[in-house]
């Protein structure tokens, strides 16, 4: 009896314990299919046992937790294309068992999940679920990581930075994860255009933690990217193991270009235009496509000056520049048309005759100019120092066949082109000399003034000074003999002394002193001024002389002008014979005046040389050529004044008969 109530209880206490048994094998099954990489089945087994059998909570618990992950596992297979079923097993689960051990790993796997299927929003929304619900650090840390992420994507990097300092509230002293998040606040600095500060960060943790950079495809394409534009040598080499490891990515054409780019400069053409050929192709509708392409047509064109050869290319870029206007391919299509019309344009620019009309409308300026205007700081730098060179090889043959109205059109209308001040003294000072022939004064002494102090203690400096005393002269400012002469007391050895001396006689023959400006003359001596100032000398010297009634002085000094380089020869001969006769040199006032040209022989002229004749011998041709100029219609003044010279002429016979 008591034997039968022993085994009565060993059988009560054996059967749950064997029942377990069961349950958790049937557990164990799901899990080997799902762990042998078979979700469908596990699925499909869980279910099964959900529905058909007597389960513990433990063990239902456990199923719904191997669904969701047969689930998460068969939509990542999918490349999240589907994430539906996964979502649903997970809500179900987290409903039906909210303090499940493994809720929080479900809950970031949802967001994930959101995230990768491209749903920003439901993904934003289930990290916060879990910035909300979990509050240990390493679930909170990825939480706001993620969220991070999504940020930079949407290019929202205020949040993103946010994002990233809150995760950093989560790590204490764990410095490998302060790296994580000092990279990805490098992508946030890059996005917020602090480059300079971006590249310092990444360098640091590639430094010390390269796998934190290499193993994501996004910090290792942007951390190439700024490698590149800061010419570091590493940049070919991990361009081309990005290309080995993330060939797939979208991030891969980006690095390839650069990759295609770096083989460029290094003369390897072939190779890079079979590169740019492949990204242009694949991408022909994208951003980088469009640049592949314009860069494999100017390395396939590189070598070619032809118009006729070059015009298909030069289409090409036409096209792509007006199909996408107001953009960064726009600016690079024009940078390679500037380049092919520069090529074009540099024989006529070469030629010493060349008119320069066409110059003025150049092709190749305007295209630089829009270049640089560019975001892109690469394109902006290149049009900018290339159409710089261009602009003053332009600026340059203008002023030197005196195109003085061509040169500054263009020196306005082309701000951005202008070369550094460094790089072109010479040619504001030429600028600055056009401006002020062309009575732009302001323009020109404020372009003067500039280039000035900062050559004040060079020769240049002083030459800049007497193109400013020439400015100030022509504008006849009221003080320009006082500017003029404090500076000389302060450059009292300077070579150009002469040049400024006759340019401050000038001044004062203008403002009508004549005894002071003949007195300034004295200290100068034609032969120690340039030959192109000789001229304005003697002009000078010849008004202070007639001014004070020295004839034969002023006679002299227009016969010197006359024969200076740059002068107005026909003035100085009819100046010149009307200084001789003024002093009653007829002979030789008569003398000059038949050298005039036929064509210059007007009343004036018939009446000089009629008075000249008369007193040097040829009394008869005198008056027989003043009696015709009285009849003359068009003479007016000199009808009349020859009218009187007759009758003064008749009246000196009249008294010499009597006597």
């Amino acid at each position: 009896m008591l034997r039968s109530i022993i085994i009565v209880i060993a059988l009560i206490l054996v059967i749950p314990s064997a029942s377990y048994a069961l349950e958790s094998e049937r557990v164990r099954t799901v899990r080997i299919f799902l762990n042998n990489g078979n979700p469908v089945q596990a699925v499909r087994t869980a279910e099964k046992v959900l529905k058909s059998q007597k389960v513990t909570r433990d063990e239902r618990q456990e199923l719904l937790n191997l669904i969701a992950d047969a689930e998460i596992m068969r939509a990542t297979h999918k490349h999240f294309e589907n994430i539906s079923l996964a979502v649903r097993a997970i809500d179900a689960s987290l409903k039906e068992f909210p303090e499940n051990p493994q809720a929080s790993e479900l809950r970031w796997q949802k967001a994930w999940l959101r995230w990768k299927a491209g749903d920003d929003k439901k993904a934003v929304t289930a990290a916060r679920e879990i910035i909300t619900k979990d509050q240990q650090p390493q679930n909170l840390r990825r939480a706001w990581l993620l969220m991070a992420r999504i940020h930079i994507e949407q290019e929202q990097f205020a949040y993103a930075r946010s994002d990233l300092l809150q995760y950093s509230l989560q790590i204490g002293s764990d410095s490998y994860r302060q790296a994580i998040g000092m990279a990805w606040m490098g992508i946030v600095d890059q996005g917020e255009k602090r480059p300079e500060v971006a590249y310092k960060s990444l360098q640091g943790v590639h430094k010390n933690w390269p796998e934190i950079i290499t193993d994501e495809p996004i910090l290792y394409a942007n951390f190439i990217q700024l490698l590149h534009e800061n010419g570091n040598n590493k940049t070919l080499q991990l361009s081309e193991d990005f290309i080995r490891r993330y060939i797939r990515t979208i991030q891969a054409p980006a690095v390839r270009l650069i990759h295609a780019d770096i083989i460029a400069d290094n003369n390897k053409t072939a190779a890079a235009i079979k590169e740019y050929g492949i990204l242009a192709a694949n991408q022909a509708e994208t951003t980088i496509g469009r640049k592949a392409f314009i860069r494999k047509l100017m390395l396939e064109f590189k070598d070619e000056t032809e118009k006729e050869k070059l015009l298909p290319a030069m289409v090409s870029l036409k096209k792509i520049a007006d199909s996408n206007q107001l953009s960064l391919i726009e600016d690079e299509a024009m940078l390679g048309l500037a380049r092919f019309w520069a090529r074009i344009e540099q024989t006529s620019l070469a030629a010493e005759k060349e008119s320069g009309e066409g110059r003025a409308d150049s092709p190749a300026l305007h295209a630089y100019a829009r270049a640089a205007t560019s975001a892109d700081r690469r394109i902006a730098q290149r049009a900018q120092k290339e159409g710089a060179v261009w602009l003053q090889a332009s600026l340059n043959t203008m002023l030197k066949q005196e195109q003085w109205l061509k040169a500054v059109t263009i020196w306005k209308q082309y701000p951005q082109l202008r070369p550094k001040l460094r790089l072109s003294q010479e040619l504001r000072l030429g600028i600055g000399h056009a401006m002020r022939l062309l009575m732009l004064f302001d323009g020109a002494e404020k372009l003067l003034t500039d280039l000035y102090k900062r050559n004040k203690a060079s020769i240049r400096g002083q030459r800049v000074m007497v193109e400013l005393s020439k400015l100030w002269m022509d504008r006849q400012d009221s003080d320009g003999v006082e500017k003029v002469m404090r500076w000389l007391n302060r450059n009292e050895f300077t070579i150009y002394r002469p040049e400024i001396l006759a340019v401050v006689a000038r001044m004062q023959i203008n403002q009508k002193q004549a005894q002071a400006a003949r007195q300034t003359l004295n200290a100068v001596r034609a032969s120690d001024l340039a030959l192109e100032s000789r001229a304005n000398f003697w002009l000078t010297s010849a008004e202070v002389s007639a001014t004070l009634g020295q004839w034969h002085t002023a006679a002299k000094a227009w016969g010197n002008y006359r024969l200076s380089q740059g002068a107005n020869a026909r003035m100085g001969l009819l100046n010149q014979a009307k200084s001789l006769f003024t002093a009653r040199e007829y002979a030789q006032a008569r003398k000059l005046y038949m050298e005039t040209p036929e064509e210059d022989r007007d009343g004036a002229w018939e009446y000089y040389v009629g008075v000249c004749q008369i007193h040097s011998g040829e009394t008869q041709q005198g008056e027989q050529r003043l009696q015709a100029l009285t009849l003359r219609k068009d003479a007016g003044t000199y009808a009349a004044l020859a009218k009187l010279a007759l009758a003064d002429q008749q009246a000196g016979q009249l008294l010499g008969e009597k006597q």
